[in-house]
């Protein structure tokens, strides 16, 4: 595999993991004002949740067919996409590809019969109309609670692929860059929480380094020093079990020393190259 090939696989990588981290926030958006609505409802009403019987201007604003059908087009179709260009037609052995596909289509079939709903608002027909509400009564919850496990399982085994990723250049950097923002939404913490399902063994020392060392591969100086600063400092602000939680951060701590110790101040590095440049 060329360096192209290499670039153009992590980046899809990246891709995948920000449009699956976006498309689940989106997804527990929707799923917990549906929750909250229908609660609100049955209190309102003083019937128990499963005897709620919600007329079609009601049933109508469980959900935003907009959200409903962006969430179908705009994150979904383009994560399905992506999974399988990512493990092909092998497939995805924890079956991530088939997880993506079933959310996919669970949400399309949700987004129908929510559209099949809004008919009932514009036009009186009692009778079709509680035949319909019957079904969409069921299976909205049924839908609703089937993408949460397959998001759930899909989670996990995202976190089982991270370490498989983490020597991906692209994802290497784009953790660096953008991680933070990733972090927040997938697992409400810090970048360290990215970084320790990434780097299991070395945690956040690693990720820094990783990132530190890909920079300065490629001749991005100041951006490698900031990357290694950032190692050490977290080396000094990290607790004591940190030792416990990831093995391998003294190791990668030394590392992160010898690395910052090759690279050559801006100022000198940039007097020797002036010196070796030929007079104009």
């Amino acid at each position: 595999m060329g360096l192209g090939d290499t670039t153009k696989r992590g980046a899809l990588i990246w891709d995948f993991l920000a449009t699956f981290v976006a498309s689940r926030s989106m997804f527990l958006s929707i799923y917990r004002r549906y929750e909250r609505r229908v609660l609100r409802q049955a209190r309102g009403m003083g019937v128990p949740r499963a005897e709620l019987k919600l007329p079609p201007q009601e049933l109508w604003k469980l959900f935003h067919l907009p959200r409903l059908e962006h969430l179908r087009e705009v994150r979904l179709k383009p994560l399905r996409e992506l999974a399988r260009e990512i493990f092909g037609d092998a497939g995805d052995d924890g079956l991530m590809d088939a997880y993506c596909g079933h959310i996919y289509h669970e949400i399309s079939i949700l987004s129908e019969e929510h559209r099949s709903v809004g008919r009932f608002v514009r036009h009186h027909d009692p009778r079709r109309y509680r035949s319909l509400f019957e079904e969409v009564s069921g299976y909205y919850p049924l839908r609703l609670n089937r993408v949460l496990r397959f998001f759930r399982a899909a989670m996990k085994r995202l976190d089982e692929l991270l370490p498989r990723w983490s020597r991906e250049r692209v994802v290497v950097r784009s953790a660096y860059l953008f991680g933070e923002s990733l972090a927040r939404r997938a697992y409400h913490e810090d970048v360290d929480a990215l970084y320790a399902r990434m780097y299991p063994n070395g945690g956040v020392i690693r990720g820094y380094l990783e990132a530190g060392r890909s920079f300065h591969e490629s001749g991005f100086e100041n951006s490698a020093r900031r990357a290694l600063a950032q190692a050490m400092e977290a080396w000094e602000t990290e607790d004591e079990e940190a030792d416990q939680r990831h093995p391998g951060r003294r190791v990668a701590m030394e590392e992160v020393r010898e690395l910052m110790a090759r690279l050559v101040p801006v100022g000198r590095r940039h007097a020797e190259v002036m010196r070796e440049e030929p007079p104009r």
